[in-house]
């Protein structure tokens, strides 16, 4: 938008009177405009973040568009399902714990492992394919589930699982 283009070492010169336009004094006021241009600067930023929440919402596309944007290193790979995951269901023994803690479900490009609770899950779930290297950082995880918070509607719940 054009009302918030400033240019503030123009805008110096074209107010300082012509007899004053020396190289020392322009130094100077550059110098005192700096602090504002960093404020705008910031202030520029915030806008344009807050104009991208506002863009998105909690529907599917939307959201994987903030969580793909959000971590460009998986290279567009989160995906969003729906919790009615569809396939063969099996248990998995967990020998660690000595009981059955998993599910499998076999579909066709693999096996995926599901959590008990992501299969149990009502109609008001859904589900977040992410790749397993974004699982490496715990900061990723913490990052990936604040935005998933910040806009999902608060009816739903939602399930991460590392592919």
């Amino acid at each position: 938008m054009k009302a918030f283009e400033i240019a503030f070492k123009r805008l110096v010169v074209l107010l300082l009177p012509i007899v004053l336009r020396k190289p020392v004094v322009l130094a100077f006021l550059n110098a005192a405009v700096a602090p504002v241009e960093t404020l705008y600067g910031r202030f520029l930023q915030n806008r344009s973040d807050n104009l991208y929440r506002l863009r998105t919402n909690g529907q599917v596309c939307y959201l994987r568009r903030a969580l793909n944007d959000a971590f460009p290193d998986a290279n567009g790979a989160i995906a969003i399902y729906d919790s009615d995951v569809q396939g063969e269901w099996q248990w998995a023994w967990d020998e660690d714990y000595d009981t059955y803690h998993y599910y499998l479900s076999i579909e066709a490009g693999g096996t995926l492992f599901w959590d008990k609770l992501a299969i149990l899950a009502g109609v008001n779930a859904f589900t977040v394919a992410v790749p397993a290297s974004l699982a490496e950082d715990s900061d990723n995880i913490v990052r990936l589930k604040s935005i998933l918070d910040f806009y999902k509607l608060l009816s739903k719940t939602y399930y991460v699982v590392y592919l």
